[in-house]
């Protein structure tokens, strides 16, 4: 299984292509579709990526996060939205993280539902509930229940109250 348009689609929705190297805010430095290194050497200040390039540099960057979730996914049965939801994730808090939590523990026990309400637990960027972060759990949340328009456009207000940890 490869990561499907929609699934580059909802990553590429909140990743957002920058051309110039940035800080996260996570305090990272990061260029391109979310990158964070490039042919293993840290994205730095001042480092530029045309479009054409950070296109080939996510098709390479894809292919490692899939092969994270192939190992970390120990079942055969997820369909296409469930894998493209997870590799949106891991692609975004990285392979350790990913395969330590408790979304692999949930859909390895087959728990899918409960996959869907731990989602949240990941919106936080330096210790801190990230708007940004939630809309975009939310999202991968949604396609991986498999409805039809996944991306969310608008967090609740009362957000901070209501995605608490559970």
């Amino acid at each position: 299984m490869k990561i499907s348009k929609q699934g580059i689609d909802l990553l590429k929705h909140f990743e957002s292509y920058e051309m110039k190297a940035y800080t996260c805010p996570s305090g990272v430095w990061t260029i391109g579709w979310g990158f964070t290194q490039v042919n293993g050497k840290k994205v730095k200040e001042g480092d530029i990526m045309t479009l054409e390039v950070a296109d080939i540099e996510l098709v390479k960057q894809l292919r490692i996060y899939e092969n994270v979730v192939k190992k970390a996914i120990m079942i055969k049965k997820i369909n296409q939205n469930q894998y493209d939801a997870l590799i949106s994730l891991c692609y975004n808090i990285g392979g350790s993280s990913f395969r330590r939590s408790d979304i692999v523990k949930e859909v390895n026990s087959r728990n899918f539902i409960g996959a869907c309400r731990i989602f949240n637990l990941w919106s936080k960027a330096a210790e801190k509930r990230s708007k940004g972060l939630l809309r975009r759990r939310m999202s991968e949340r949604n396609l991986f229940c498999s409805w039809p328009d996944p991306i969310v456009k608008v967090v609740p207000k009362n957000y901070q109250e209501t995605f608490k940890e559970l």
